[in-house]
């Protein structure tokens, strides 16, 4: 890797927890200075303005958040195993995110929902867009080797555990504690246990 390289993955790491703690509007550019130690031009000669930085920082964030529950899901061997994985992922992933300031998706839908920042929601929307399609191949996997009961509904079962995942971390963020988190735990678990072929 050169040094080129070298300054430009520096600058995305450091942009990356900035704006994940301080989200993008309230990081400015001499935030990013004063956290990698290079000089706005250095940061111009490697990003066209701060929102090209600010996406390949959320991009990197989300790489690095999908690379480690991918890893996790690979390692499970069947479908209902692999979708409590995820559960029980996210329960972690609240008190000890692999990104400073939690989840860069949650992050990053609700500064970008308004349309001001339409880069980094179209970015938002793609991630968002590939883990429901993750699971769903999860699901259709399972019907097909026989782990999974044939009659459920894919599209519908996925989008409600995405949903009640992201909005359990919300809400256990907000209240400061796990318990709202664990109780959708346990009702995705027990849908889980119900779509399970015995």
């Amino acid at each position: 890797m050169g040094r080129a390289e070298d300054t430009k993955n520096l600058i995305v790491t450091k942009a990356m927890h900035l704006f994940n703690t301080k989200g993008y509007k309230a990081t400015s550019l001499s935030d990013i200075t004063s956290a990698t130690g290079i000089t706005k031009g250095a940061i111009y000669g490697n990003f066209e303005n701060k929102d090209a930085v600010a996406v390949a920082a959320f991009e990197n964030a989300t790489e690095n958040v999908m690379a480690e529950i991918g890893a996790l899901i690979r390692a499970q061997p069947t479908a209902p195993l692999k979708l409590k994985t995820i559960v029980r992922y996210y329960e972690d992933y609240i008190n000890n995110p692999p990104i400073k300031g939690g989840c860069p998706i949650i992050n990053t839908a609700i500064e970008a929902d308004d349309d001001n920042y339409p880069l980094l929601r179209s970015r938002a929307i793609r991630v968002i867009s590939i883990l429901k399609q993750t699971f769903q191949k999860i699901v259709y996997r399972g019907i097909k080797e026989g782990q999974i009961t044939a009659d459920v509904d894919v599209e519908e079962f996925t989008h409600v555990f995405y949903a009640l995942i992201e909005g359990a971390i919300i809400l256990s963020r907000v209240e400061g504690d796990l318990s709202s988190y664990r109780i959708i735990r346990t009702s995705l678990e027990k849908q889980i246990d119900q779509i399970t072929k015995n």
